[in-house]
């Protein structure tokens, strides 16, 4: 009998959803692969797309990991999930417009060879 909370059942199986959708992802792209994560405050969803840049067609071909609701994922949820697809998956993670602070945590815990920025938010 598991003893997990409903909270712990519902981020192991967002991550068992993210490493299905990584996994065909891959066997139909060509590439190295590269997280990337974002807070979308409209939507009141964090966000996890999986890139890959084309070695033969050029080009960048994406698919969408998960779009964890506010409502039902806290942030330190969404931070597990996405570092335990980093780890199964051994691709940095792009953040997108994160805010400062949040981003600062994120790589002084994991490194920033590991988390790194495209537009970090002043707030």
């Amino acid at each position: 009998m598991s003893t997990a909370t409903p909270q712990q059942q519902h981020v192991r199986l967002a991550i068992k959803h993210g490493n299905e959708v990584i996994k065909d992802f891959k066997q139909h792209s060509t590439g190295k692969l590269n997280l990337w994560v974002s807070i979308t405050d409209l939507s009141q969803k964090y966000n996890i797309t999986v890139e890959a840049q084309g070695r033969i067609n050029p080009g960048i071909n994406t698919a969408i990991v998960g779009q964890l609701p506010f409502s039902e994922f806290k942030y330190d949820d969404f931070v597990e999930v996405f570092m335990a697809l980093q780890k199964e998956w051994d691709t940095p993670v792009l953040t997108h417009a994160f805010p400062k602070e949040k981003l600062f945590n994120l790589r002084q815990k994991y490194g920033s060879k590991i988390i790194r920025d495209d537009v970090v938010r002043k707030g």
